[in-house]
């Protein structure tokens, strides 16, 4: 088993909420959805095409929160279109105000939004491709943090060890975000670590889209504010990797 990761930075992100109402709401973090995009976009995948590579068979994933997010929330101007001709009026014409959700970091704005993204492909030539335009930064699209205005950049942290498999069933302290079906019931501590007391949020998010962008299956991503570590008892085998000299346990999804 063979992985791959990225640092992914940014200052803004809007990552919308699929069941929002106008109010644009965000994710705290990037959905599986919008990895696969991002992903599809290093790989200079045309739009739609990619649904079935990168869907769950073909690559799996896990999210680390390497900079604690928070949410501020700004009003947006939007042209107020109704027909063909509205979209040659001025900008100074009638336009609509929606609140936006934005994410930044904690210390914004000296900090920036850091999240690193590993992978496990099922098809090796896709592994290869993009771990070359990881290392020579090839990629000819820019990165956006979910909308377009939010410019971000990706960095290579350096290759992925794994150290050891964990088993399922097996109590195990991982890093990052978990999905809600993948943990034991009742199993998961709330119990100080790092001297800290957990605080957990949950996003509902879409897993993947269909062909045809049909809208696929809906999972609850679990994750920790303080410390992004999750101590539990998981369904599937987690992985004890080493990235430089930082090591971690970790949970596919």
């Amino acid at each position: 088993m063979n992985l791959l990761a990225f640092d992914w930075k940014g200052i803004f992100a809007h990552f919308r909420q699929f069941d929002t109402n106008s109010s644009s709401l965000s994710y705290s973090l990037p959905p599986p959805t919008v990895v696969a995009g991002t992903v599809a976009g290093l790989l200079e995948l045309e739009r739609d095409s990619y649904y079935e590579l990168l869907n769950e068979n073909n690559m799996q994933m896990a999210v680390q929160i390497l900079s604690r997010p928070r949410k501020i929330m700004q009003t947006v101007n939007y042209a107020y279109i109704k027909n063909r001709q509205d979209l040659y009026r001025s900008l100074d014409d009638e336009h609509t105000q929606i609140p936006m959700e934005l994410v930044v970091s904690e210390t914004f704005p000296e900090g920036e939004l850091h999240y690193r993204i590993i992978l496990s492909f099922r098809h090796k030539d896709v592994e290869l491709m993009l771990e070359k335009i990881l290392r020579e930064k090839m990629s000819a699209h820019i990165p956006f943090m979910g909308s377009a205005p939010f410019f971000s950049w990706i960095e290579w942290p350096g290759e992925v060890k794994i150290l050891e498999e964990i088993p399922p069933g097996t109590e195990t302290i991982i890093r990052g975000v978990a999905a809600l079906h993948l943990i034991k019931a009742n199993s998961i501590s709330l119990e100080p670590l790092d001297g800290q007391m957990p605080t957990f949020f949950r996003e509902h998010v879409r897993r993947e889209f269909l062909p045809d962008r049909e809208p696929g299956p809906v999972i609850d991503l679990i994750w920790e504010r303080n410390r992004d570590k999750i101590k539990a008892i998981f369904r599937k085998p987690t992985y004890r990797i080493q990235i430089g000299d930082q090591e971690s346990t970790i949970l596919f999804y």
